[in-house]
């Protein structure tokens, strides 16, 4: 007992310890001291030693305000680091005032260098509003150190992200104040540690951390977002003025996310009917082929533009009249439509597994990103604000995230609705393909080779290439053609080029996209003596590689499940052999026991002169654990590999 006793009151220690730590840099101190780097991040160009952000509201007559003050002391260890932080940029948000910036240099010799507030400019960059100045004198091991305060009016609902791709941060520290009557619930993740709020006075604390966050990269196969270490808080609790009543919860966005999307004035009614009345459906139509003409003719005949800025972009007398429309117009369209023909669907909200996930336990509306139509008759579902899908495709990376559905319920008269998390369920793998089938012959002076082409797509690859075809003009879908044939190189030359099933309504009815044409190419073959080398694997395009030095950080995560198949049929000409088919043959594939989970197996028959390469490659999993890297790899290398594979083509000895 007394041994466990000893190590909490160790830990407690520790913990207090890396607070005090925490809290003496926050402090600007009169006369700055330089940092030591922790040995973790010894090899990067620059360190976060300190990043710091104070919230506070505070009551200022009738109105509440929220104030942030930033505090941040960055280390710059080489050229690549002073090259990034000689120069400060602070955005200002929309309706937001910067105050009270100051900043300075600190020199490994201890020299300080002030700011001087004369010198800061307002400038613009990514088309954001900021304040910029420079960092004088900076040199190796220097460090910057500035801050200010960002005074705007309430958030309800905050994000504060510690971690980027860049640069590491040795002590994150937040700290929001308000006034006791409002409490906002406050939560961390991936690292970072949130702990509980404290009365102390007439205000209300609560104190976030993290230690040491490693720069998290961008790595491929990956969605990096959801892995960052960050704080979100929102506010929940108005004691003076609700009670003990939650604020802004999943059941509340429901309740008054629902009649926005369903409800219709008398006079949109009349005009919806009138809409809807055009819409060619035959009588024999089923629910499926219902859904693919209501969102057909809506995106075919509506100009739905998601920046579209007007007061009444959402009125559907307006979108009808001027046949334009902005998201929320476009969602209302399309849900009263469906309710006008007795279609059943549910409102879906759901934020891309590029961006942060929504929480089921923290109610941050803005995690509600994207709406989505769920059709329960049919188990699909349509983007009625997307132009570049048709039922039932919609952004792949809206599915495999977890979305809040939105399910009908009456009481009494009153129709309204409650909220339920699922996963958005993808398209089935067998959905999505890409397949090639290459027919390839030699000419007579061995100087070229000759490749009819064609390539054939569906699900959602198919549905990633379509809107090219439909939006693009015609110029401009031949030399997307062009470029979906062309073999590596640039001297390819690429004719007779023929697309079928090009319409967006295609993917409905499993007609696969197909390119085809016929591609004459000189860098597919070299010429050594009585040897040809002909670069085969050139034919399936050129390959994703993961050879890499860093140690995997993130889970591997795809777009869509998906396979590929690649016939390649090669005529060799009648006075060569091929000396090393077997370098054709790849077998690395991996099962959870039961089912293959990834693989990139190619073999081949050779009959006479008629050489026929077979590959399959299959990603049958949205997500794999990081545990499984090193097969997910050995797989998309065997890929690359084969991608270098040449086939030795020599004379044969009486020839």
């Amino acid at each position: 007992m007394r041994k466990i006793i000893t190590l909490l009151l160790a830990g407690s220690c520790s913990v207090m310890a890396a607070q005090a730590q925490r809290d003496s840099l926050s402090v600007w101190l009169e006369k700055p001291v330089l940092h030591q780097v922790h040995e973790a991040f010894t090899k990067a160009s620059a360190v976060n030693i300190l990043d710091s952000r104070e919230v506070s509201y505070k009551q200022e007559g009738d109105n509440t305000f929220r104030y942030c003050s930033y505090h941040q002391i960055i280390k710059v260890k080489d050229d690549e680091g002073i090259e990034q932080y000689n120069k400060v940029y602070i955005y200002q948000p929309y309706n937001a005032e910067i105050q009270d910036i100051k900043a300075r240099s600190i020199l490994p010799d201890g020299k300080v260098i002030n700011l001087d507030p004369s010198t800061v400019k307002e400038t613009q960059k990514n088309g954001k509003v900021c304040k910029l100045f420079a960092m004088d004198g900076l040199e190796k091991n220097a460090e910057i150190e500035f801050a200010y305060v960002i005074k705007r009016s309430v958030i309800i609902f905050n994000s504060d992200t510690y971690q980027d791709t860049y640069l590491p941060c040795q002590h994150a520290f937040f700290s929001l104040t308000t006034p006791k009557h409002l409490q906002f619930s406050v939560k961390g993740y991936n690292g970072f540690t949130v702990n509980e709020d404290t009365l102390i006075g007439d205000n209300r604390i609560v104190t976030g951390y993290a230690d040491n966050v490693k720069e998290l990269s961008d790595e491929k196969y990956a969605f990096q977002p959801q892995y960052l270490s960050r704080v979100d808080y929102k506010l929940s609790y108005n004691y003076n003025g609700n009670g003990n009543v939650r604020l802004y919860t999943w059941k509340e966005f429901a309740k008054k996310a629902y009649p926005i999307y369903t409800e219709l004035t008398s006079k949109e009614e009349k005009v919806l009917n009138q809409f809807a009345g055009k819409i060619n459906i035959p009588a024999t139509a089923s629910t499926d082929e219902k859904i693919l003409a209501v969102e057909d003719y809506v995106k075919s005949n509506i100009n739905i533009d998601k920046d579209l800025i007007s007061e009444d972009a959402d009125d559907i007398n307006k979108i009808v009249l001027t046949r334009a429309s902005n998201e929320r117009g476009a969602n209302r369209l399309m849900a009263g439509i469906f309710i006008k023909l007795g279609i059943h669907f549910q409102l879906v909200f759901v934020s891309s597994r590029n961006s942060y996930p929504m929480d089921e336990e923290l109610e941050n509306w803005d995690r509600a990103d994207d709406l989505l139509l769920y059709f329960p008759q049919t188990g699909k579902y349509l983007s009625p604000s997307d132009v570049t899908f048709r039922y039932p495709y919609v952004e792949a990376a809206v599915t495999g995230a977890k979305g809040l559905f939105l399910k009908e319920t009456q009481i009494g008269s009153l129709k309204t609705a409650i909220g339920l998390f699922k996963e958005i369920e993808p398209e089935p793998v067998s959905a999505s393909y890409q397949n090639l089938e290459a027919d390839l012959r030699i000419n007579e002076t061995m100087d070229t080779v000759l490749v009819q082409s064609k390539q054939s797509m569906g699900g959602y690859i198919a549905a990633t290439y379509r809107p090219l075809f439909h939006f693009l003009p015609k110029d401009k879908q031949l030399e997307t053609s062009k470029e979906m044939l062309k073999i590596q190189g640039n001297n390819n030359e690429v004719t007779n080029i023929k697309t079928e099933n090009t319409a967006l309504t295609d993917g409905f009815y499993q007609k696969p996209l197909i390119v085809s044409g016929d591609i004459k190419s000189a860098e597919l073959l070299e010429n050594a003596g009585k040897k040809a080398l002909l670069k085969i694997g050139e034919v399936i395009g050129q390959q994703s590689e993961m050879y890499q030095e860093k140690p995997r950080q993130l889970p591997m995560e795809l777009d869509y499940t998906h396979w590929l198949i690649r016939k390649i049929v090669v005529h060799i000409p009648d006075n060569y052999i091929v000396k090393n088919p077997n370098d054709l043959k790849f077998a690395i594939s991996f099962s959870n026991g039961t089912d293959t989970t990834m693989g990139f197996v190619s073999d081949y028959v050779l009959e006479g002169n008629t050489l026929t390469i077979n590959i399959r490659e299959m990603y049958n999993q949205l997500r794999y654990p990081l545990s499984e890297f090193d097969n997910f790899r050995k797989v998309i290398n065997a890929a690359a590999d084969f991608n270098k594979v040449m086939l030795v083509l020599e004379k044969k000895t009486n020839s």
